[in-house]
C-alpha cells in the first residue's frame, strides 16, 4: 500500500532531496508517493518556518496529518523533526505514524495483514506498535470542485479507515474511474463551470455506461440542497445515497460501514 505525501514549503534543494527520498520509498513497506494536491494526500510534510505552509495546513485542518520540519511545530501536529533535513529520519517518523494509526482503525477497516515478514524489516520502534497493518483495499473517489470541501470529506473518511483521492471535474473523475476501481464515489451535485457534467448528469452516465472503476462502486451524491425533491432527483439519477451539507458524521459512518449494496428491486406491475 502506498501512502500519499504532499510537500509544503521548503527550498528547492530540500524539496528535491525529499522528492528523491519519496521516489525511492515507493518500493518499500510502508511505501510512499508524492502527490500534487493536499486533498489527495494521506500525510503532509511541511516547512515549519514557512508561514504559507502552516497557513495551508491550518486551512485544511490537517495538523494531525502533518510532519513539520524546522525549529518547532504547532500543538497537535503528527510529528516534528529538526533541521538539518534527514530524509531517512522522516521516513521513520512516517512509518511510526502509519503503524500507530493501524492499531486504531475500526475492525471492519482492517481486513488482512500486510505481507508476511514485512514488520520484521521495520525499525524496532515502529514494529513495536505495528500489531496489524491495513492491507490494500477499499478506496473512495471524491468529485468536488472545492478543495476545502474535498479536504473536509477526505479527512472524515480517513478517520473511518477509508482512504480517498480527489477529482475536480467530471472529466477528471471519468479518467480516474477508467483506470482504477473505487468502493465509493462521492459526487458533489454542483461541479462548477469547468465540468462538462454536473453531479446528477455524471451519476446518470455512470449508471448507463459505468466506467470500469465504478461498476461495483456505491454512488453518493453530496449537496447543500437536500430537501425531499433533491433526494428524489438523486435517486432518479441512480445514486445509492444522498448526503446533505454540512455532513452528518453519524450518517456518513453508517453509510461507509453498511453501504447500500443492493437496493430492493422495484415492484413490477
Amino acid at each position: 500500500m502506498l501512502h500519499r505525501l504532499h510537500l509544503l514549503g521548503f527550498s528547492a534543494f530540500e524539496r528535491s532531496t525529499l522528492a528523491s527520498c519519496v521516489r525511492l520509498a515507493a518500493t518499500r513497506f510502508p511505501g510512499y508517493v508524492e502527490v500534487a494536491n493536499i486533498a489527495d494526500a494521506d500525510f503532509l510534510v511541511a516547512d515549519a518556518e514557512a508561514p504559507q505552509a502552516l497557513a495551508a495546513v491550518l486551512a485544511c485542518e490537517r495538523l494531525a496529518d502533518t510532519v513539520f520540519v524546522g525549529r518547532h511545530a504547532p500543538e497537535g501536529a503528527a510529528a516534528w523533526m529538526p533541521r538539518p533535513l534527514d530524509a531517512l529520519l522522516l521516513l521513520r517518523e512516517l512509518d511510526a505514524i502509519v503503524a500507530l494509526r493501524a492499531t486504531t482503525l475500526a475492525p471492519a477497516a482492517v481486513a488482512t495483514a500486510w505481507p508476511p515478514g514485512v514488520i520484521s524489516t521495520w525499525p524496532p520502534e515502529t514494529a513495536a506498535v505495528a500489531q496489524v497493518l491495513p492491507a490494500p483495499g477499499e478506496q473512495a473517489l471524491i468529485v468536488d470542485d472545492s478543495e476545502v470541501a474535498s479536504c473536509y470529506l477526505a479527512r472524515r473518511l480517513r478517520r473511518l479507515g477509508l482512504p480517498s483521492v480527489g477529482a475536480r471535474t467530471s472529466g477528471e473523475a471519468l479518467e480516474r474511474l477508467a483506470r482504477q476501481r473505487f468502493e465509493f464515489v462521492f459526487v458533489d451535485v454542483e461541479l462548477g463551470e469547468h465540468s462538462e457534467l454536473d453531479g446528477l448528469a455524471l451519476c446518470r452516465q455512470l449508471r448507463r455506461q459505468p466506467a470500469p472503476g465504478a461498476r461495483e462502486a456505491v454512488l453518493v451524491l453530496v449537496s447543500a440542497h437536500h430537501g425531499e425533491v433533491d433526494r428524489v432527483r438523486g435517486a432518479l439519477a441512480g445514486a445509492d445515497a444522498y448526503l446533505g451539507k454540512p455532513l452528518d458524521d453519524g450518517e456518513l459512518t453508517r453509510l461507509v460501514s453498511r453501504p447500500p449494496r443492493a437496493a430492493a428491486p422495484a415492484a413490477r406491475h
